[in-house]
């Protein structure tokens, strides 16, 4: 989110300031964000093995998300640039992407 999001920011906030319409940044992220690491995000472990856990690692990046949205937002509206910038949880899906046998068996 945060890459794609800066590598299209200029062109964004160019294209707001010339349409006069607000712009919208959306960053899917999850209530998952409550279940990461004690501490929050492990900026000085990202990749370490040992202490990886696939919940709270996905937990960690759905709190990058908040963040990054958050932070952005302030940045905006500081700059005075019409863009709006927001996380979301989509709710709950029901999909089969967790268990890998049933996958196979799903009708294309």
């Amino acid at each position: 989110h945060c890459l794609l999001t800066n590598l299209l920011l200029d062109n964004m906030k160019k294209t707001a300031y010339e349409s006069k319409r607000e712009g919208r940044i959306i960053n899917i992220a999850s209530d998952g964000h409550r279940y990461t690491y004690p501490e929050g995000i492990q900026f000085d472990k990202i990749n370490d093995k040992s202490s990886y856990n696939l919940w709270k690692a996905y937990g960690q990046s759905k709190l990058a998300n908040i963040l990054h949205a958050n932070e952005l937002a302030r940045r905006l509206k500081e700059e005075g640039v019409d863009i709006t910038a927001n996380s979301l949880h989509p709710g709950a899906i029901v999909t089969h992407i967790l268990e890998p046998d049933l996958v196979a068996t799903v009708p294309k």
